[in-house]
């Protein structure tokens, strides 16, 4: 490991598998303590193992993000497995029905879309923020704009 985040925590949501799972490995080659969250259970404990393959300290996170309680649980049970929020890449994300056009979506095919892409985001923000200002740092990326919601 590098060690350029050594005792610094970061949280991974959607890290079970593309851009939020090689996020997830970036920190623990870094030596940042992650916490990889994922609605996917097998692919999160995926990327916990290949980080605890090069030495990584890390843990999994079951979450919904799409669930108030889901994801004020999954901050709390970071800050109290490592004591501290330090960095969050809010990535967890799905995709849009590319075998429907937009006007075809049925109404909870969007809702889900809304639920998981903004107000999941948002929900992150808004309780990975919190523990932030009480610590007095941290940085946030959002991963946006591979949904393509419109398909003619």
């Amino acid at each position: 490991m590098v060690g350029t985040l050594e005792n610094r925590v970061a949280l991974v949501t959607g890290g079970g598998s593309g851009i939020g799972r090689a996020a997830s490995l970036a920190f623990g080659r870094e030596g940042a303590k992650v916490a990889v969250a994922d609605v996917n259970a097998d692919a999160g404990e995926e990327t916990v193992s290949a980080i605890k393959g090069f030495g990584g300290e890390n843990t999994f996170v079951h979450v919904d993000v799409a669930s108030s309680a889901g994801v004020q649980a999954m901050i709390n049970q970071v800050v109290q497995t490592y004591g501290r929020l330090d960095y969050a890449h809010n990535n967890a994300g799905i995709e849009g029905d590319f075998t429907a056009r937009l006007h075809e979506y049925t109404e909870e095919t969007w809702d889900r879309l809304m639920d998981i892409n903004l107000k999941g985001v948002w929900l992150c923000l808004k309780y990975e923020i919190e523990h932030m200002l009480e610590q007095g740092r941290g940085s946030i990326v959002v991963k946006c704009g591979d949904t393509a919601l419109m398909h003619y």
